[in-house]
């Protein structure tokens, strides 16, 4: 499966900032003291991000994210740096978690973690409330 580079930012875009099931979303619905464990999903969030960038980076020679952006910068800058990418870069190879991957896969695979991290932080955003 090949997707173009506004199609995979489209996807980045999405699992980052769509109105309903986006990391945007689930961290709105918080309201008040959030669960210790929204904490550690964003800090992930961020850390695998900025992994993946700049592996892509490093395979495509092209701009890494800014090591002092945080989670919403970061998420921001990812949709125009996908956008950016020309087909070559896209099929490009790196490894990702031990496995060889093209950039489009590896950029599959970061919305795919955004977005199951999203509904993580969208479940406790709303605690069960016991009588």
């Amino acid at each position: 499966m090949s997707f173009s580079a506004d199609e995979l930012a489209t996807l980045l875009d999405e699992a980052n900032h769509a109105p309903w099931e986006s990391v945007r979303a689930a961290l709105a619905t918080i309201d008040g003291q959030p669960h210790p464990r929204v904490g550690w999903l964003t800090s992930h969030l961020t850390t695998t991000k900025r992994d993946y960038w700049a592996q892509i980076a490093a395979a495509t020679n092209t701009p890494a994210p800014d090591d002092a952006a945080g989670l919403t910068r970061l998420m921001a800058w990812e949709v125009d740096a996908a956008r950016a990418l020309n087909a070559g870069a896209l099929q490009a190879r790196l490894s990702s978690s031990g496995e060889s991957m093209t950039v489009s896969e590896v950029l599959r695979l970061n919305a795919r973690h955004t977005v199951w991290h999203a509904g993580q932080i969208a479940a406790l955003a709303h605690p069960t409330r016991l009588a």
